[in-house]
């Protein structure tokens, strides 16, 4: 059960008026009723929170025109900091209304609330192999969170399509919808696995018809794997990319971006891989 609290916040009226409308009546409800309600994060401010008597960050969220304050301590997320709060921004997310300040207009809200509604509600339903729309919650180099009927999951790059990717924030960003299956799910244990790329083309379905092995092809250095030595090469006018090492005749490794001229030795179409080594550096 949360506590009550207030924040010391300046007048906020819009229009120099009370805003005593539907949305105002929606926020009481919210408060009254536990009803979830849906707003996306516009904002970070730092407000003085009376009862750990300090400042604390809290995301923002304009409801109907009113503004609602939601602490980091309210957002369901361990550990969490103003940095993490800047990931999340434009995603949306649900909440719950725990306090209003009717004389500011302002109110004050927990999405952890809203989190385990929405899971006590909706998740217990599910069940591995369904189809479910995920939100976005952010987006790492290598990794998404998304929310899932209140519980947030990490959806490692590898689920998300067929090839590499560099970086995810180059293909997603927060607030978006995402379309997954669930591969693997334990209430009990707390384990989930979703994926994507049950939805996103297949670029190793009949691979060899586009690229053989002996095959010379031209690419783009794309990475460095820290794990292999070589390059990762993106082939020109295909979404498939290419483990590639470097043989020692070569005085100068690759540098990123680099064309390149890649030899293909081994493709892998089960596990979805090509190998090949650096022919030259175009």
């Amino acid at each position: 059960m949360i506590k009550a609290f207030t924040l010391k916040v300046s007048a906020f009226l819009i229009g120099g008026e009370k805003l005593e409308n539907l949305t105002t009546k929606e926020l009481l409800r919210s408060k009254e009723e536990k009803r979830i309600l849906t707003g996306k994060i516009s904002g970070i401010e730092d407000e003085y929170y009376k009862l750990k008597g300090e400042k604390i960050s809290c995301a923002i969220v304009w409801y109907g025109g009113i503004k609602v304050l939601i602490p980091c301590t309210h957002l369901g997320i361990e550990k969490i900091n103003k940095s993490m709060i800047r990931g999340m921004l434009g995603a949306e997310i649900d909440f719950i209304v725990i306090e209003i300040d009717s004389t500011s207009n302002i109110a004050i809200a927990s999405r952890k609330d809203a989190m385990i509604l929405r899971s006590q509600i909706e998740f217990q339903k599910l069940k591995e192999n369904d189809v479910v729309r995920v939100r976005i919650l952010a987006v790492g180099v290598k990794h998404i969170i998304v929310e899932l009927y209140g519980k947030e999951i990490i959806i490692k790059a590898d689920n998300l399509q067929h090839t590499y990717i560099v970086n995810c924030k180059d293909y997603y960003s927060p607030g978006e919808y995402l379309k997954v299956r669930i591969k693997k799910i334990d209430i009990e244990k707390n384990e989930f696995e979703l994926s994507a790329k049950d939805f996103i083309e297949n670029p190793f379905k009949n691979i060899r018809k586009y690229i053989v092995e002996s095959g010379e092809y031209t690419g783009k250095v794309i990475a460095f794997p820290k794990q292999n030595s070589g390059i990762i090469v993106q082939l020109d006018n295909s979404k498939v990319s290419v483990l590639a090492r470097v043989p020692p005749r070569f005085n100068n490794y690759p540098h990123y971006q680099d064309n390149v001229l890649i030899k293909i030795s081994e493709i892998k179409e089960d596990k979805k891989l090509i190998y090949g080594y650096l022919m030259r550096i175009i």
